[in-house]
């Protein structure tokens, strides 16, 4: 049969709430009781359940990370959000919380779906993910417990968001391909609608503009229907005056602009150089490996977590943007052109 709290507090000769607060590290037990039923507790080999400790404490002891997807490719295996978990995860481990994930289709968040850990309690907070639709955000915060939001923007939220800098980032790779002697910079990006897409094609035109180049649109393409392949990326290469370069909106359209101008006998660096964003793992590994922008993903997981927890255990709700920085990562993509 398995031991229980009671069994704890009567060899203990004490109550059940004070078994469990000494248990439990509470305060309000002094430290000599505290270690008397934790040496009887070890010594009878009692293991306490989560369950209970929960129901006591009026917690869940679990976090939870809700992301939507928009495409066909797995979110959590997406090599920029999976990182990012993994910092969560890693920050959560060390509160002795559980994680739980919730992706939800892009049909349910447009339609204002509360997600089921929400709408059964099952969470003491929860990581709001990546892009999502504002009115979707804007319920799941009247709704939840404490949230903290990664990658994603929205004016007067109401909760603590922690986005990187997106603007700047772009701005550094796209004037490093200038320097680079590269005058026909072309910007591939994924659809304008997502805050971070739209900030670095903010960075890029400025960029440009500081640096005496004209900005040309008909070499700007946004993949609004999320299509599949590069074909959508294609208009970059129809302009009279051939582009020298590609600024890609993260390292995924990075590689599809790379075979995309492969498949029309086009080399990089040799005859376009190219720059991504994100860093992701495949960047350095492929050929040519990838000049991009770098932003530090796993800390932006544990500074999640750490907020949420911290704000779970005070009661104490935060509204601040946190800015992560981002750092340009120079490898074989680009050819110095001067």
């Amino acid at each position: 049969m398995k031991l229980t709290i009671y069994d704890v507090a009567k060899k203990a000769g004490v109550s059940i709430s004070t078994a469990s607060k000494a248990l439990n590290d509470r305060k309000d037990v002094g430290d000599e009781t505290k270690q008397r039923i934790r040496e009887i507790a070890k010594a009878l080999n009692y293991e306490p359940s989560h369950f209970a400790r929960a129901l006591a404490m009026r917690k869940t002891g679990n976090i939870g990370v809700i992301t939507v997807r928009y495409d066909p490719a797995p979110v959590l295996t997406n090599p920029f959000y999976s990182r990012i978990i993994e910092g969560i995860e890693e920050r959560l481990i060390s509160e002795n919380l559980n994680l739980i994930t919730n992706v939800l289709r892009r049909e349910h968040a447009m339609a204002n779906e509360i997600p089921k850990m929400v709408k059964e309690k099952a969470v003491d907070g929860v990581i709001l993910l990546g892009h999502m639709p504002e009115e979707f955000v804007k319920m799941l915060i009247e709704k939840s417990p404490p949230a903290v939001m990664i990658d994603n923007y929205m004016k007067d939220s109401g909760i603590t968001e922690i986005i990187m800098d997106n603007a700047d980032g772009a701005y550094r790779a796209v004037e490093y391909l200038i320097h680079a002697g590269h005058k026909r910079i072309a910007y591939v990006s994924g659809p304008s609608s997502r805050y971070s897409f739209r900030l670095r094609a903010e960075g890029y035109k400025k960029a440009l503009v500081d640096n005496g180049i004209k900005i040309d649109e008909s070499i700007m393409v946004f993949n609004e229907a999320e299509a599949e392949g590069t074909a959508w990326m294609k208009g970059i290469l129809s302009p009279a005056e051939k582009i020298d370069a590609i600024f890609a909106c993260n390292d995924v359209n990075a590689i599809l602009a790379i075979n995309m101008l492969r498949e029309n006998s086009l080399s990089v660096p040799g005859d376009v150089s190219v720059v991504g964003f994100d860093n992701i793992e495949l960047s350095g590994h492929f050929i040519p490996s990838i000049s991009t922008v770098d932003i530090n993903k796993q800390a932006m997981g544990i500074k999640a977590a750490e907020i949420l927890v911290n704000e779970i255990n005070t009661k104490k709700r935060t509204a601040e943007t946190i800015v992560f920085p981002t750092t340009l990562i120079v490898r074989d993509s680009v050819k110095r052109r001067i």
